[in-house]
C-alpha cells in the first residue's frame, strides 16, 4: 500500500472512532462531582439535601451511587433521603431496568442484604407494569434458590404494614395497599402459610379502602386460621357480624364502600364473639387446620391440675373434625412428640392420642424451650401451650426471643394456657404472656 493510501485509511479510522465515541453526559458528570463532594461534609442535613438533589438525575449511575454512598450513611436522615430518592428513580425505565439487573446478579451470587431489600422497596413503588412483572419473577426465582430467604420479602411487607399515611404522602412512598397487593402475586403466596398470613396481617393494618377490597376478595379463597384472621378484622372494622359469609361481606361492602370510614384509634381484631358451634380449647378458638397441643407433664402438675389438663386435651382432640391435622407434644425434663408428623383427626388417631396422653407419667423439670422447638418442627399453623411455671432449660426471655425470631417467617399462632398450681403463677406472666402476645396468640390463666 502506498504511503498516501495509508494516511487516508488512518484518517478514516480516526474519524470513525470519533463519531462512534459515546457523548459525554455532562449533566450527570457535573451532578456526580457535586454529590461526591457534598457527601463528604459532616452535616447530615447537607448530605440528605445532596441525595435529594442528585436523585433528580435519572441515570443508572445515580442509583448505583445512592446505593453505595447514601444507603449506608451513619445518619438515619440521609438513609431515608436515599430511600425516597431510589423510589423516585424507579419510575424511570432505564433506572428500574438497572435495578432489576442488579437483583438478578444478587441471585447468582446468593446475596440477600440491605441493598437487595432497598432495591426491592424501590421497584415495588414503580408505576411501570413491566417492572412489576419482572419484580415478581425475581422474587419467585430468588426463593427457589438454595439460599433464597423468605425473610427478605416478609420484612418488606411488614414495613409497608407499619407505614403511616404521612410516610407515603410526605416521602413519596407508594400506597402500601398497592405495594402489598403486588407482593401477593408471588408464587409463595399460594404455597407458604406464613407468607400468606403476613400479607393478610399487613392488609389488616393498612387503613385504605383498597386493603379492605383485597381482604373481601380473598375471603372465599381461604380457610382455617387465615380465614379467621380476615373475618375477625372485618368484624372489628365494620361492626358487622357476618362471620365467614363471603357473599354477605361482598354484598355489604358493595353497598357501603363509598361512605365507609375507618374507626378512630387502633383496630383490635374481634375474636371474642365465639359462635355456638366454634371449637375451643380453654376458651381459645380452634381455627387452624394444622395444630399442635403442648402439655406440661412436670412434677408440679401432680394431682388435680394434670388430671384436668389431660381430660381437657382429650376432649379438645375428640372434637376435632377429620380435616384438621394435629399433633401432641408432652414435656418435663425432655420433650416428646406423640407422632413424628401431624396426623388427620380420624377416630383411630384420636383414640391413640388419648391413650398416649393418659399414659404419660410426671417427671421433674420443665423443658419448655425444647417442647416449643419440637412443636415448631411439626410445622403447625397454631400451637396451644399449657404449663404451670417457668422453664428450666433456658431463661424465659431467651425462649420468647428465639420463638419470636423463628416465627417472623412462619407466623404460627402460639396460644398459652397458664395453670395455677401450688407454686403460684408469678412466673407465668413473665414467660407465657409475652410468648403469646409476640406470636399472634392468646394467654389464658386457669386457677
Amino acid at each position: 500500500m502506498r504511503v498516501r493510501d495509508c494516511v487516508v485509511v488512518a484518517s478514516l479510522l480516526v474519524n470513525v472512532s470519533y463519531v462512534s465515541a459515546a457523548p459525554v453526559d455532562v449533566e450527570f458528570t457535573s451532578a456526580k462531582q457535586t454529590f461526591v463532594k457534598e457527601m463528604k461534609k459532616p452535616a447530615a442535613n447537607t448530605r440528605a439535601a445532596a441525595v435529594a438533589t442528585f436523585a433528580k438525575i435519572p441515570r443508572p449511575g445515580t442509583a448505583e451511587l445512592l446505593l453505595k454512598r447514601g444507603l449506608f450513611d451513619s445518619e438515619l436522615k440521609v438513609r431515608l433521603a436515599t430511600r425516597a430518592g431510589l423510589r423516585q428513580l424507579a419510575d424511570d425505565a432505564t433506572v428500574s431496568g438497572y435495578l432489576i439487573n442488579e437483583l438478578k446478579k444478587s441471585i447468582k451470587k446468593s446475596i440477600a442484604n440491605e441493598m437487595t431489600l432497598e432495591m426491592l422497596r424501590a421497584l415495588v413503588a414503580s408505576d411501570i407494569p413491566e417492572r412489576q412483572v419482572e419484580l415478581i419473577k425475581f422474587i419467585d426465582e430468588f426463593l427457589a434458590t438454595p439460599k433464597g430467604n423468605l425473610l427478605v420479602p416478609i420484612t418488606l411487607i411488614d414495613e409497608f404494614a407499619d407505614q403511616s399515611e404521612d410516610d407515603y404522602t410526605e416521602q413519596r412512598e407508594q400506597d402500601p395497599a398497592r405495594a402489598v397487593a403486588i407482593l401477593s402475586r408471588a408464587k409463595v403466596f399460594e404455597s407458604h402459610f406464613g407468607y400468606r398470613r403476613t400479607i393478610v396481617q399487613a392488609m389488616s393494618k393498612i387503613r385504605k379502602l383498597e386493603a379492605v377490597d383485597f381482604l373481601i376478595e380473598l375471603l372465599p379463597k381461604t380457610e382455617g386460621l387465615i380465614q379467621a384472621d380476615i373475618v375477625s378484622y372485618l368484624t372489628a372494622v365494620t361492626k358487622q357480624r357476618l362471620r365467614a359469609d363471603a357473599a354477605g361481606w361482598a354484598e355489604w361492602w358493595e353497598k357501603n364502600r363509598d361512605t365507609f370510614e375507618f374507626p378512630d384509634g387502633e383496630i383490635e381484631p374481634d375474636d371474642d364473639d365465639i359462635a355456638s358451634d366454634q371449637l375451643t380449647y380453654y376458651r381459645i378458638p380452634i381455627c387452624a387446620k394444622r395444630i399442635v397441643f403442648v402439655l406440661d407433664s412436670s412434677g408440679s402438675m401432680h394431682g388435680t391440675p394434670i388430671l384436668a389438663a389431660k381430660q381437657a386435651l382429650i376432649n379438645a382432640i375428640d372434637a376435632l373434625p377429620e380435616v384438621v391435622h394435629f399433633g401432641v407434644v408432652m414435656f418435663d425434663r425432655q420433650a416428646d412428640a406423640w407422632q413424628p408428623r401431624l396426623v388427620s383427626a380420624t377416630a383411630d388417631a384420636k383414640k391413640n392420642a388419648a391413650r398416649a396422653i393418659v399414659a404419660r407419667p410426671l417427671a421433674p423439670l420443665t423443658a419448655s424451650g425444647a417442647a416449643l422447638s419440637v412443636a415448631f418442627k411439626l410445622e403447625p399453623e397454631a400451637i396451644y401451650f399449657l404449663s404451670d411455671g417457668e422453664p428450666t432449660d433456658d431463661q424465659p426471655g431467651s425462649i420468647v426471643n428465639a420463638c419470636s425470631e423463628l416465627n417472623r417467617v412462619r407466623r404460627i399462632s402460639i396460644h398459652t394456657i397458664g395453670v395455677t398450681t401450688a407454686g403460684g403463677h408469678g412466673g407465668l406472666s413473665m414467660f407465657m404472656k409475652p410468648l403469646s402476645s409476640r406470636n399472634y396468640g392468646k394467654f389464658v390463666l386457669i386457677d
